[in-house]
Formats: C-alpha cells, sequence, structure tokens
C-alpha cells in the first residue's frame, strides 16, 4: 500500500495497513531533527519518520507597495500601514473601512486581484509527490482573520451587530479573491492534488471566539464556498481551525468537509475519544497527540501511550491520520517526537 492510497483509504474510513501519519513543525523543530538524524533535508526526514502526505505550499498574498510621501505602505487589501513609528502622532495602520463606510462604498473599494499570482510551479509541486504521497494544500485563505486585520477585531465584533450589511460585504469581497486563487491553484495542479487545505482559528482554549449563532450568520455560507469550490475539482476538503469547537462540528460536516484539523485536544470538548464517538462516522480527523501536556511535558513512554491510545480508538473504522494537535514548537523533546512516529510504525506492526 501506498502513502496516498493509506490516507485516502483512512479518509474513507478503510482498513489500512497501518495508521497514515502527517508531521507539521516551525523551522527550527525540522532543522534540529534533520540534525539529529544526520538526514539531509525534510524529505529525508518525513520519509525517515513514515509521513504519508505531502503539503503544496502557496502564497495567496501579494506584495506592498509604495512607500508614499507619508512612509505609508499599501497593503494587497488597500491599508495603509508604516513599518515604523517617526514619532509623528499619526496612526502607523489606516484601514480603508471606518464607521462611515457605506456597502457601496465596500463594492467601490479597489480589492486585489487574484490573476496576478503566480501558480506556474503548482503541478510541477505535486508531481514530484503525487504517485506515492497523498498531496495536500490550497491558498490558506483565513479571511475570518483577514477581515479583523484589515478593520481591527474590536470593529470586527461590534460591526456585526450595528453595521452586519458592511460587514457582510467586506467578508465577500476578501473570499471572492481568495476563492478565485483556489479555483486557479487547483486548475494549475491538474487533478494532483487530493486534499484541500484551508485554515481559520474560531475557536478559544474554552470556546469560539463568537457565538455558534453569530458564526452561522456571517461565516458558515462564505466558509462553505472554498468547500464548494474543491469538491468540484475532485478534492477532498481537510478544514482546520484551533481551539473548542465541538459546537459547529455538525454543520462543517454538513457543509463538506472530510478531515478536521488539527485536533486540540485539550480545549474544551475536543477529546478524540469522544468526537470518534460523536462523528467519527461522517469525518476523519487529522491531529491529535496533545502538543500543549504530552508532547512537551511528558515522557516518550506518556507519548507512545497516548500514541497507542488513539491507535486503539480508530483501528477498526479508519477516519484518523496521526500528528500533533499543533505544530511541533521548540518546548517539545526531539525524543518525543521520534517516539510518536516510531509507536505509530510499531503499534501497526502488532495489529
Amino acid at each position: 500500500m501506498t502513502s496516498r492510497e493509506r490516507v485516502l483509504q483512512a479518509i474513507a474510513h478503510q482498513p489500512t495497513d497501518r495508521t497514515p501519519a502527517d508531521y507539521g513543525a516551525i523551522p527550527a523543530v525540522t532543522d534540529a531533527l534533520i540534525r539529529k538524524l544526520g538526514v539531509a533535508d525534510t524529505e529525508e526526514l518525513l520519509v525517515a519518520l513514515g509521513v504519508d502526505m505531502r503539503r503544496i505550499g502557496f502564497n495567496y498574498g501579494q506584495p506592498d507597495t509604495g512607500p508614499d510621501a507619508g512612509g505609508y505602505l499599501r497593503t494587497m487589501w488597500g491599508a495603509l500601514r508604516r513599518k515604523d513609528d517617526p514619532g509623528d502622532g499619526q496612526p502607523n495602520f489606516i484601514s480603508p473601512f471606518n464607521e462611515e463606510t457605506t456597502v457601496d462604498e465596500v463594492h467601490a473599494h479597489a480589492w486585489p486581484d487574484a490573476g496576478r499570482l503566480d501558480y506556474s510551479g503548482v503541478r510541477e509541486e505535486c508531481q514530484k509527490h503525487h504517485a506515492e504521497y497523498a498531496t495536500f494544500g490550497a491558498p490558506w485563505s483565513p479571511f475570518f482573520h483577514e477581515v479583523g486585520w484589515l478593520i481591527g477585531q474590536e470593529e470586527f465584533m461590534m460591526w456585526m451587530h450595528t453595521k452586519p450589511e458592511v460587514i457582510r460585504a467586506i467578508i465577500d469581497h476578501v473570499v471572492d479573491y481568495e476563492v478565485e486563487a483556489t479555483r486557479r491553484f487547483f486548475q494549475a495542479a491538474d487533478g494532483l492534488l487530493d486534499i484541500a487545505y484551508f485554515g481559520n482559528d474560531f475557536g478559544t482554549q474554552r470556546g469560539m471566539f463568537i457565538s455558534p449563532r453569530m458564526w452561522n450568520d456571517f461565516i458558515r455560507q462564505p466558509l462553505k464556498r472554498y468547500f464548494d469550490a474543491s469538491h468540484d475539482f475532485g478534492c477532498k476538503v481537510m478544514n482546520h481551525s484551533c481551539g473548542a469547537i465541538r459546537d459547529i462540528i455538525p454543520c462543517l460536516i454538513e457543509d463538506g468537509v472530510d478531515i478536521l484539523d488539527p485536533i486540540q485536544v485539550a480545549a474544551n470538548g475536543m477529546d478524540l475519544a469522544g468526537l470518534v464517538r460523536d462523528f467519527g462516522g461522517a469525518l476523519c480527523f487529522h491531529g491529535g497527540v496533545d502538543t500543549q501536556r504530552t508532547l512537551p511535558f511528558g515522557s516518550t513512554a506518556d507519548v507512545r501511550t497516548e500514541v497507542r491510545a488513539y491507535l486503539a480508538l480508530t483501528r477498526e473504522n479508519g477516519g484518523y491520520i496521526l500528528c500533533g494537535s499543533q505544530d511541533f514548537i521548540e518546548d517539545i523533546p526531539l525524543d518525543n517526537i521520534f517516539a510518536l512516529f516510531d509507536e505509530n510504525r510499531r503499534g501497526s506492526r502488532q495489529s
């Protein structure tokens, strides 16, 4: 069984020879693992760890223009920002929208053009891996955050109540750009991408940033546009959200999510056993090995115990891809990362 077959069968809740695994880490951790194992590069590291997926990166951003006479750079969304504060008492960030902005002004704003992005290397990157590994990726498209960064987080939260039509118009234009970039990315991939991967963090450690009702009113339908575009091109959908998002999981399933990532098990209501019990027939889970407690503070034996528990939980019906509940960072001992992947291979041999 190839790695690609292993991942796709796990997503389909079909038997696999072992649980598929994925890898995510900050560069400093990857470099340290490469040195410790004595391998040549990241690809050799992934092979050594038994990683079954390969991410196809793509930058959906466009460069700032300027600076102008006041030292302001203009972002692709039309905001003005200064890298350094000259001490002139002027703001260092100026949104193109304010309390007086109308819906017509939002529509008239100069929004970026996804046609300016360079998609020329996408197919070649997919082609390197597709025969053996499950390929995944897409423009990251964090529109929930982009809107907050563009107008200010407090304004975002308040305007959903006081200026709902303006917020909807801003969201629609941001999503228009990102969905168009996503479609062009899929076209460039030419059928060699298995899984579309998008990310917005809707959850905190204890609950959601906004209520499920507000999420449903403002976020759900724009988010579904990414899922629909992915399915139009024959891709499975992996949706990323950190935090406690159990309340919206039924909506994500209904709207076309196939894989949920990263399963932040330390957040309220996100223990993997409970999620598998309640949603395992409809979702594949990607992640879960605890980067908040077990991996940074536990022993290698603790890590192996947690991995064995997850393998046992999902071995019969599949629906699980093993990896961390977040990317590995420098507070995690390298031996604990090795233990995670080694136990997966060992546990699979013993099953």
